[in-house]
């Protein structure tokens, strides 16, 4: 069993993004919005998960239907955006659905990034409609000995 530094931060990094979703889909669903970005979407977010291994986190999020190009991914400070727009199959006329439960147009989340993260080496790819985004952990260095000069 390895034993790992514990990040106090973490939790509330977390339990931020659970109330700062759980805030923002009252708002969509009220009709209000929770910033001005919100206004240019259409309300719906792909589902995403996010989870830690040794050397990195991983965010995964589904985006059937949307090709690669039609993703952007934006690291700014200690937030990571990811925008993209699901459009309408141009090859079935809107008046031509039964049922259409499928969500469409734009959509943006930002979720805070822990400090642990190598911005510089962030990298992302897509298969099978599911995109995942590597997050690799900045090395640690371990405590050792470390012998100053004195000028």
């Amino acid at each position: 069993m390895a034993i790992q530094r514990w990040d106090p931060l973490r939790d509330l990094v977390v339990l931020q993004e659970r109330m700062n979703r759980m805030f923002e889909d009252a708002l969509a669903r009220s009709g209000g919005t929770a910033d001005t970005e919100s206004l240019a979407t259409s309300g719906w977010r792909p589902s995403v998960d996010i989870f830690e291994q040794d050397s990195h986190y991983v965010l995964r999020a589904d985006l059937p239907g949307i090709p690669p190009d039609g993703v952007e991914i934006e690291v700014e400070g200690d937030a990571l955006t990811l925008r993209g727009e699901r459009r309408p199959d141009a090859a079935v006329g809107r008046e031509s659905y039964l049922r259409a439960e499928r969500p469409q147009g734009r959509f943006s989340i930002q979720i805070t990034l822990p400090p642990s993260v190598e911005r510089s080496a962030i990298r992302a790819s897509q298969r099978d409609g599911v995109l995942d985004v590597v997050l690799p952990k900045k090395e640690e260095r371990a405590p050792g000995k470390l012998k100053v000069d004195v000028r």
